[in-house]
């Protein structure tokens, strides 16, 4: 019998695959020892949990009964357009509208967000990122370029 993909099984191998790539990197950074920890040996772990509980996961999917895999292709993109988006946006206009386009973009692959909701979201991710960067870490960040 051959085991067939579900979500569990997919899920546990991309979990796997960035817990490996998570390790990969922190061997970048110097892991030191158990004694004098370098700056990579807490992602070393990380990574490595990751790893062991995508394989958990991922046996488990394998060994379950396989129902069709359907991969929302409207949300993905929008979710991935709202990060790279973010990604474009902070540098020239400011953290603000970064936040606020990314945010939008998000809510619309909900097909239940309204626009009072979306707004709220906006305007309540504005104000966290405020009080955190802002009032909190006392960070220089550009809300808003003009």
């Amino acid at each position: 019998m051959q085991p067939k993909l579900n979500r569990d099984a997919i899920s546990g191998f991309l979990l796997a695959l960035i817990g490996a790539a998570a390790a990969y990197r922190a061997f970048d950074y110097g892991i030191g020892s158990a004694a004098r920890m370098g700056s990579g040996y807490f992602p070393l772990l990380i990574g490595g949990a990751l790893v062991l509980l995508g394989a958990v996961i991922a046996i488990g999917g394998l060994r379950a009964s396989a129902t069709p895999v359907h991969i929302p292709r409207r949300e993905l993109f929008l979710i991935a357009f709202s990060v790279a988006s973010f990604a474009l946006i902070i540098g020239r206009f400011g953290l603000f509208p970064a936040l606020g386009v990314s945010v939008l973009l998000a809510c619309l692959a909900d097909r239940g967000a309204g626009l009072r909701q979306t707004i709220g979201i906006v305007l309540f991710s504005c104000l966290l990122v405020w009080l955190v960067f802002v009032i909190g870490l006392n960070s220089p960040t550009a809300l808003i370029k003009v």
